[in-house]
Parts: structure tokens; sequence; C-alpha cells
């Protein structure tokens, strides 16, 4: 047997530290399940990979960091959080905008629109039925919204919303599959097909430039009178449970953004909050058997969005609409319930939550911008951090100076609007609409 000495053997052991390290990759940080590589392009509207940022972030849990291999030390290694450098780069004024879902004028990028995104834009942008004519078209409308949203934004994104539930409501009518009626489909079509319909309805969505969808609709209807009947699956919370869960999966897994409305549930009570105030009567227990299960099951399901109706929910505030009650929203939906994503307001120009503040529940038409930028204001300071508005230009800058002169007085914390704007520029860091940070 031969045996080393002296310096044969010194050169054998670098040899085999030298291996020892290129197996370890040199002691480097193992990167993570979060990590994104540094070459990685990711351009406005296209959607984050999945393992960009875990869903798990989202609810509330702490992600995973990067440690180092066979180093006794504490230290680890992290990439920047895209939302929170975003965030802390931002004015007063963008943070305001950056809170609003708003309505536009126009079927081409109109100068008013393009003056609008020119100076704080905001988070997003709602496309209804007088928006859209035919495909081209609209690709041609998103295309040119974005561009000039991120050109003027700080390369932040837009998000691109539409209601197309099926049905009776939806805005698009070519270039997407036409999708009978939640009710039609909630009595006779299998999961399958729904998860099906659902899948071809995120494709052609994001094809056309569209990277959000305001559905599902998961409220439990028995009544036939009711608006909602045609847009809800059925009476059965397990039906609506099941129908609500399939359609979310097929967007997360399509890459298009769901919210699910409209929370604690609309069917509790008889009544549409367009036109007044609605009181639901039902109990806790009631909430609890029939209206809260489908919103549970959509939570377990991973949706990003939850949308809060305007109605008012006795059992748990009787004195304030869901969408504009603490009490519903931080203490039900995010304590009780567990959920940290972005919380939405239905349409502020709602009657019922234009008459929430200004004390006129039953006489004030949608869009009719009664009451200032003061609903917009409460909202926030109920835990809402998306906000729909479908009122005039005039209407959106009334809401985004309300809410900027809301901080400057001391009525809303700094913190509560950072708070907000940090879920919603969460949600657009893992769909791909924000710069990727060094």
């Amino acid at each position: 047997m031969k045996t080393f000495t002296g310096s044969r053997c010194l050169a054998v052991l670098a040899v085999a530290i030298a291996a020892a390290s290129i197996t370890a990759g040199c002691g480097d940080p193992v990167p993570s399940a979060t990590s994104t590589p540094p070459s990685e392009v990711v351009s406005p509207g296209t959607p984050a990979p999945q393992t960009t940022v875990p869903y798990s972030n989202v609810n509330g849990s702490i992600p995973p960091t990067s440690g180092t291999i066979d180093k006794p030390s504490t230290t680890v290694t992290t990439r920047p959080d895209p939302a929170e450098i975003t965030l802390r780069g931002m004015t007063l004024p963008q943070k305001a905008a950056q809170v609003l879902l708003v309505a536009f004028d126009g079927t081409t990028l109109l100068p008013a629109v393009e003056e609008m995104l020119s100076r704080d834009p905001p988070a997003g942008l709602l496309l209804l039925g007088r928006n859209v004519e035919e495909t081209g078209q609209l690709k041609e409308l998103t295309a040119a919204l974005q561009e000039a949203g991120t050109r003027n934004g700080q390369g932040i994104g837009l998000l691109i919303a539409v209601d197309q539930e099926g049905g009776p409501v939806q805005r698009i009518r070519e270039g997407a599959p036409t999708v009978p009626a939640a009710r039609a489909l909630g009595d006779s079509v299998s999961l399958e097909e729904i998860a099906r319909l659902a899948e071809e309805t995120a494709g052609s969505l994001l094809e056309l430039g569209v990277n959000m969808n305001l559905a599902p609709v998961a409220d439990v209807v028995d009544d036939p009178e009711s608006f909602l009947y045609q847009r809800t699956y059925g009476g059965d919370p397990q039906l609506v449970a099941d129908c609500a869960t399939e359609v979310i999966e097929a967007f997360r897994n399509s890459g298009l953004i769901a919210a699910v409305k409209h929370f604690p549930g609309h069917g509790s009570a008889a009544g549409d909050t367009h036109g007044g105030a609605v009181v639901s009567e039902a109990t806790r227990a009631e909430f609890a058997a029939t209206h809260l299960p489908p919103f549970r099951a959509s939570l377990d399901a991973q949706v990003e969005c939850v949308m809060v109706a305007h109605l008012v929910v006795s059992a748990y505030d009787a004195d304030r609409p869901a969408s504009l009650s603490i009490k519903v929203i931080e203490e039900l939906l995010r304590d009780e319930l567990g959920f940290s994503g972005v919380v939405i307001a239905d349409d502020l120009e709602m009657a019922a939550a234009v008459g929430a503040v200004t004390g006129n529940g039953t006489d004030q038409p949608a869009g009719s911008g009664a009451g200032g930028g003061g609903v917009a204001v409460s909202a926030l300071e109920a835990g809402c951090d998306l906000l729909i508005s479908t009122g005039t230009a005039d209407r959106r800058q009334q809401m985004l100076h309300a809410i900027v002169e809301a901080v400057e007085s001391g009525r809303l914390s700094p913190e509560r609007l950072d708070e907000a704007v940090l879920r919603v520029l969460g949600l657009k860091s893992r769909y791909g609409l924000l710069p990727l940070q060094g």
C-alpha cells in the first residue's frame, strides 16, 4: 500500500476540497423557491412564473428565504420585495391613485384618458360595454392603455378588469366564449365542463389584454325574483362552492386574476344595492351554514381578491354596509376566515354605498357622484384595498383628492394606505405587472 506524505498529501487534499466546493455550488446561497433568475424579463401584462412569489405569502405565511450551504451561520439572503421597493418610491398622490379601479370612456385611447394615465395612473381600468366593439379594436385599446400606464407610472402595469361572468353579464361578446348564465351551469352542467369554460374564458381574456375578471359570483340565492338569481350557481351552498372553486382554479392556473363576489353573501337579503340600501337580517348561524361556505371554499382555492357587497349585514354590523364595515372586513373576512389578499369594494357609485355616507340611501342613482370622495376614504378605513368607481373622470379626481386630504389631515393613517397599496402592488408583482428589481 502506498502512503502519501508531505506535499503530495496537501495536493490530494486540495483536489478533494475543490471537488466538494463545485458540488456545493461554491458556497453560494441555494436559490429559493421564490428566486427569479436575474436575466429573466417579465413584460407588463405577462403573468409572472408561479414560482416567483408563492400564494402562501398572500395569505400571511412567511415565504422561504435563501440560506447557504455548509456554513454554520444564521445569515440568510433574500431578494428584495419589488412591491415594497416600488411603494417606497411613490408619492402620496401616486399611492392614492393606486387603490382605484376606474371606468373610462372611449373605444380607443382618448386624450383625456391618456392625460389621466400621464399624471397619477390608477391601479387599473374597468372595461364596460361602451369600451368594447370587436376583437381587433379591444386588443389595440388594452395594449395602448397598458403602454401609456406603464410609461407614466414608474413602470407599474395596469390591472385591466372586466365583468365576464357569463349569461347576462358578459361585456365582451366577440373574441371570448359565450358562457351560459351561472344558474344554467349549476343546474345542468358538470364541474368539468364549468372548469373547461372558465379555462377558455381565461385564455381568451388574456389574449385580449385583460388580466382580471370580476368573477365568479359565490352568492347562494333561492329567490327567483332576486336580481342575482341568473348570476348565481344555485341555492345549495356546496354546489355554489364547488362551481366557484372550479372557476377560480381554472383562472389561476391560466394566469388570470379572479375576484370572488359578493361577500359575505348578497343572497342573504332581497333587494338591489345598485338602487338603495339593502339590509340582511340573516343570523350568524345562517351565514355560517349557507352564505359563507362558498367564500371559505374560494379562499381555500387561493382566490386573489374578494369583492365586498354594499348590503348591511345586521348580524355583524347593523350600522354600515359590509364594504364600509371594519367588523365585516377586518374581523370576519380577515381575522375569522384568514384572508389577507386584496379586498375590493364593489362599485362605490352604487346608491347603497353613497347613501351610507350622505344619508340618502334610497335616492342616489349609480354614477351620480353624490357624496364627493368621502365614501372612498370610508372604504379604506374599513379595510378595503381596491376601490371600484364607474363614475366620471371628475368623480375619480374627487376620490383621489379625498384620500390625499384624509391622510394629510390625519383621518386616514399613512400606514393603512400603505397597507392597501402594498397588497395591490403585491398582486401586480405576482402577475408580472411590476418592473423587476435588481
